[in-house]
């Protein structure tokens, strides 16, 4: 591929980015009206591409602290829904912290993705071969249904208009119109991080409730922080959870978009002086998404807690060789600190341009 088209690619990449990260909030579902006390706890994962360890530290930490004996509902985009598979293996007693790690410290570039001369997207064959052994061979998940907690993995179509009207949330409860429990785990997984222009999308065999489309990063939608399954959750249960806990990766606006591609072998110098990456283009989803949950649902942000990591040492997005260090990092981070309350925590939204 020639400079010019990696170059027109990457503008591409950074225009979607950027719609999916101001367009208009969704229409919004109501928070059920009902009489039942609240009970358990909702863990809410965001995407985090080569930085889903960073979010398994912060799980393993809440987990050894007791925090996740009562979890009820698990709500997982993009890498998120790889961590909300493996939060369920963990509670399932099908896998252990330690276990969880070791696979980690296993995982390279070339387990997830290969490079070809196409150029991007990369090919994820490696990465859906990678999910095969471990979630079907070793965890015997295999469909949605073999979950054994109410869990959503958020996925996007490109196709609808106008943006942000493109998230389906899968369910393996019949919270909403798409939750089908028989689809095929790996497939919904494979979609969920299907990160535009970067990796390919994905198609989910068997669909029936949705379109039989090639789908997107659950994480680019709506669901920047994909809450809104459990308010659909909460409606179809007709009961609140007691405490939600986000989730969420460290974000880095140090890194440029030139570090951000050398996973995928580009060395770009500063295009016209743009140094926006997909992390911090991300991030101002993040932080809109949170305000929106505290403006639009302030009796569920007052039981909402975030857990985001903050230390000295700044990861690329797609580069999945130091997923050990990450881990370690973040765990370690984790042992000092505890979530925050939405609202304490958006008193620390900083200038992201």
């Amino acid at each position: 591929m020639t400079h010019k088209r990696v170059v027109f690619r990457i503008f591409l990449l950074l225009l979607t980015i950027v719609a999916f990260s101001t367009a208009k909030e969704p229409t919004s579902k109501e928070l059920p009206k009902n009489t039942k006390p609240a009970k358990g706890t909702a863990i809410i994962i965001t995407g985090a591409a080569a930085k889903i360890a960073q979010e398994a530290a912060l799980l393993q930490s809440l987990y050894e602290r007791g925090e996740l004996n009562d979890v009820v509902f698990i709500s997982g985009a993009s890498s998120g829904a790889l961590n909300a598979v493996m939060l369920n293996a963990i509670l399932d007693n099908k896998l252990t912290w330690k276990e969880y790690r070791e696979i980690f410290a296993d995982i390279k570039n070339d387990n997830v993705f290969r490079i070809d001369k196409k150029g991007l997207p990369v090919d994820t064959e490696p990465l859906r071969l990678l999910l095969e052994d471990v979630v079907v061979n070793k965890l015997g998940y295999k469909t949605l249904a073999d979950l054994p907690i109410p869990t959503s993995i958020s996925v996007v179509s490109m196709r609808p208009l106008p943006l942000g009207e493109g998230t389906y949330r899968f369910c393996n409860r019949k919270i909403n119109r798409e939750s089908d429990s028989t689809l095929n785990l790996v497939d919904v997984l494979m979609a969920s991080t299907a990160y535009p222009l970067v990796f390919p999308p994905e198609r989910i065999n068997g669909t029936k409730t949705i379109p039989n489309i090639p789908y997107y990063d659950g994480g680019i939608g709506d669901d920047r922080v994909p809450f809104q399954a459990l308010i659909e959750f909460e409606n179809y249960r007709q009961q609140p959870v007691e405490r939600v806990i986000i989730i969420s990766r460290k974000r880095d606006r140090d890194m440029t978009l030139s570090e951000e591609l050398k996973p995928f072998g580009y060395e770009l110098k500063t295009l016209n002086g743009v140094e926006f990456s997909p992390d911090l283009l991300t991030s101002v989803g993040f932080w809109r998404r949170l305000e929106y949950m505290s403006k639009r649902y302030p009796e569920l942000a007052s039981r909402t807690w975030v857990f985001v990591p903050d230390y000295e040492y700044s990861f690329p997005m797609f580069d999945f060789n130091n997923l050990k260090q990450q881990y370690d990092l973040t765990y370690h981070w984790a042992q000092k600190n505890s979530p925050v309350t939405l609202n304490e925590f958006l008193k620390r939204k900083p200038k992201l341009f």
